[in-house]
């Protein structure tokens, strides 16, 4: 439910409508359904590593990339993380612009707005974090209903054969299932963090296929929907034609402060794994600017492109761990005795790594075809690629596994 909740945040709005108006309702709905059932898949492959081995999925980086290799990944989540960050400063700000533009008259500067908001976001997660929590876990069945209540609405609203004629925009369907999978991508290789603590294979199956199979996929559908009812991908304009009148700016304002504050809570642990040594409000000072200078790359007016780059980055990350530990260990667990003995950097992982980012560039530009879906191709040339530099460059480590 914690990654079912995080698809009724408003970026799982905005990824229905872009993608329901640039591919229209037919494609973006198969789009949907095979993005979600990649993550699915990875999702339950990634969470049984948890499982298997009751490790976070921090630790699992460590073995599997190296002592400090695991650090460049860890970085790279907090890249990911503060892109999230801007993603909803962005959204933020624009909808304070917008609503104080309508109260007052008066439309205060993006830049003073983000700084604005960046500190509030800051103060508030260092001291109302707990309460931030409590208004999140709240906060999430009030957008389950708004998300049915849009479905409804959109098809009371459209014309007939409004869902036929999209939005023409330049991106195919192995780009926008791609996008699909870059959406959740951070948290399948996240899942060992929840699946160390499922009892079983089945419950493991759950965790990963109702959120990014069932919920995510609701979500995406219904926003898609309404999209293209009122043939606009914009989330506020979506919201107030559907009839939400103010409830949508609150509705915004308060899922962007909400889902930015946990955002930046996940930057400082993610930063701290890191480098212990600064105490832990220092970091969120730290994350709070570095995430409102992210704000300034406007990364709300390229959400697709954002998207497609979580998922060239990190769906290899994915199926490395997987394959190290399937493969090339036969499921024997990772011990915290072996850790010391591991090399700093696991240089066949980093290589496959970037073999696999290298494809999903090339299989996007055009230069190379394996499936069409760039996620699918860097999936292909990763899983073989670091098994065959495994057996080329051993680890000490493991190169006699009792």
């Amino acid at each position: 439910m914690i990654n079912g909740g995080l698809a009724f945040a408003v970026p799982g709005l905005i990824t229905g409508l872009e993608l329901g108006t640039a591919l229209g309702f037919e494609q973006s709905l198969y789009a949907f359904l095979v993005g979600g059932l990649l993550l699915s898949v990875l999702g339950f492959v990634t969470g049984l590593v948890g499982m298997h081995n009751r490790f976070a999925s921090c630790m699992t980086m460590k073995f599997v990339f190296g002592r400090y290799g695991s650090n460049l990944i860890s970085l790279l989540f907090v890249v990911a993380l503060l892109g999230w960050y801007g993603v909803n400063i962005d959204l933020f700000s624009d909808v304070s612009q917008q609503l104080s533009l309508r109260l007052f008259d008066a439309s205060p500067s993006i830049m003073t707005l983000e700084i604005i908001l960046g500190v509030v976001i800051t103060l508030t997660t260092i001291w109302g974090f707990k309460l931030i929590e409590k208004v999140a876990n709240l906060f999430v069945p009030l957008l389950a209903l708004v998300v049915v209540y849009m479905l409804v609405q959109s098809l009371n609203f459209q014309a007939d054969g409004a869902v036929a004629a999209p939005v023409q925009h330049s991106l195919g369907f192995g780009e926008a299932v791609s996008i699909v999978v870059g959406s959740f991508i951070v948290s399948v290789v996240l899942m060992p963090d929840f699946t160390r603590f499922a009892k079983n294979t089945r419950d493991t199956a759950v965790a990963s296929f109702l959120p990014f199979l069932g919920l995510s996929s609701f979500v995406y559908i219904a926003s898609a929907l309404a999209g293209l009812a009122v043939s606009d991908s914009d989330v506020l304009t979506v919201m107030l034609t559907l009839g939400l009148g103010g409830v949508a700016f609150f509705l915004l304002i308060v899922s962007s402060w909400v889902t930015n504050v946990v955002n930046l809570y996940s930057v400082g642990l993610g930063l701290n794994a890191i480098n212990t040594r600064l105490r832990e409000w220092k970091i969120i000072v730290v994350a709070g600017v570095l995430g409102t200078l992210f704000a300034s790359f406007n990364l709300l007016d390229r959400f697709t492109d954002f998207l497609f780059g979580l998922s060239v980055v990190f769906t290899p990350v994915a199926a490395i761990y997987v394959v190290d530990f399937f493969v090339i260990r036969k499921q024997r667990r990772y011990q915290l005795d072996e850790l010391h003995q591991s090399p700093a950097m696991n240089w066949p992982a980093l290589m496959a790594w970037g073999l696999g980012i290298g494809a999903s560039l090339l299989s996007n530009q055009g230069h190379i075809w394996l499936t069409g879906i760039e996620a699918c191709d860097a999936l292909l040339v990763t899983t073989p690629a670091y098994w065959l530099l495994r057996q080329i460059m051993p680890s000490p480590a493991f190169k006699h596994p009792t």
